[in-house]
């Protein structure tokens, strides 16, 4: 394993979508260009000690042998980045400033991009820090699609009539479009969710303007609307498929497969919490996850025609992050290991039946773990991890 180690100081993150309040500070250079902070832009890598190997258990459903591996050191409040490992990681990126915990997304180089307090760091497969960006001020539910364009939500702060603004950007964070959403104080606050196909076709969702019903917003990539509509359930699009098919999830009720136009394709009954999240893999199958009771995390699959296929117990994971599907339907999974303080972080790896190949954790004191999975099977997983203060923390199972 490698320790990368980079330094630009920020104030601890936030979950649930906002990347930030989208501060450009903080060591980053605020016009834009790349290169990462107060003292070591690329970062270092250095060689770290690991301890325990991992060990071969059986798990999951079906006879798949589990590889599970745990981390090497037992680190509490107090200690530094240096004594921090992730047991069975690739290379590990530990941001020895304070810093919150980082969303990840994949573009099409296959390179990570890592979006934490208005700042988006890139790494390649090595875990070399090769450019960081500043997030524009104010973005919320910030994403990228296949290129590295990045998109966000926006509020007007001022104003006779201040509004609520999608916005693109090109990987250099120059803006190529902005559409108007509608009144800011039209909907939910922050809105419910954007999500981003890797074409750049986008679909917004916010409370509708009158009712308990949502709105939602559809653009193609090159910022033309394609249509504006409202149904009746309470619901968040969580992502887009290949075919464009869109996966929401409706409240009190489960996940809802929609067609391109929005139309419903079909629901399932699925017991959703605030920690619940979807994907569609490359076939159209649709992947839901959700924490149960702050004590298990259930992984569920439904082939596109809404069939359900199986469901799972992540064994050992109690409290749910975040998952991510490839286009195979290889399934990676991020949460915590403990369901109370200290926390220690954990990814999950599935294969497409459900069965749990592989589970890794971190040292304790480290949660809300956020995962992308590449094509070639690769995961990166990113989280906080508590020293004196939160410290953004990346790593990759390959």
């Amino acid at each position: 394993m490698a320790l990368v180690t980079g330094c630009d100081p920020k104030d601890p993150g936030v979950t649930g979508g906002t990347v930030s309040e989208g501060t450009t500070t903080g060591g980053s250079d605020s016009g834009g260009t790349t290169g990462g902070g107060g003292s070591d832009s690329e970062g270092t890598t250095s060689a770290v000690e690991t301890t325990d190997g991992p060990d071969e258990t059986t798990g999951g459903t079906g006879e798949a042998t589990t590889e599970t591996t745990s981390g090497g050191h037992d680190t509490d409040s107090g200690s530094t980045p240096d004594d921090f490992a992730c047991e069975g990681g690739a290379w590990l990126f530990v941001d020895p400033e304070k810093s919150g915990a980082g969303l990840v997304s994949l573009a099409a180089d296959g390179r990570a991009r890592v979006f934490s307090e208005g700042l988006s760091r890139e790494f390649d497969a090595a875990g070399t820090l090769v450019a960081t960006v500043p997030i524009p001020m104010g973005a919320l539910h910030w994403d990228i699609d296949a290129e590295g364009n990045g998109y966000g939500m926006f509020r007007d702060e001022d104003g006779v009539s201040p509004r609520k603004r999608l916005r693109k950007f090109d990987p250099e964070g120059v803006m190529l479009w902005e559409r108007d959403l509608g009144p800011r104080d039209q909907g939910y606050w922050w809105g419910y969710d954007l999500a981003i196909a890797a074409d750049g076709t986008t679909v917004y969702s916010d409370r509708a303007a009158v009712g308990d019903g949502t709105r939602m917003v559809k653009h193609a990539a090159d910022g033309t609307p394609l249509w504006d509509l409202e149904v009746a359930d309470q619901l968040e699009v969580s992502a887009i498929g290949a075919s464009g098919a869109m996966v929401a999830l409706v409240w009190n009720e489960g996940v809802r497969l929609l067609d391109p136009s929005g139309e419903e394709l079909w629901t399932r009954p699925w017991e959703l919490s605030v920690l619940s999240t979807a994907a569609i893999d490359g076939a159209g199958a649709v992947v839901v996850g959700t924490e149960i009771g702050s004590s298990a995390v259930k992984i569920g699959k439904f082939a596109a025609d809404g069939t359900p296929l199986w469901d799972t117990i992540i064994e050992g994971m109690w409290g749910f992050g975040d998952l991510a599907v490839n286009a195979s339907g290889e399934i990676a999974v991020g949460g915590e290991f403990n369901n109370e303080p200290p926390f220690r972080g954990m990814v999950a790896r599935l294969d497409p039946s459900g069965a749990t190949l592989a589970t890794h954790s971190c040292d304790s004191g480290s949660w809300e773990v956020n995962v992308a999975i590449g094509d070639d099977g690769t995961i990166f997983a990113s989280g906080a991890v508590d020293f004196d203060a939160y410290h953004l923390y990346v790593t990759a199972y390959e």
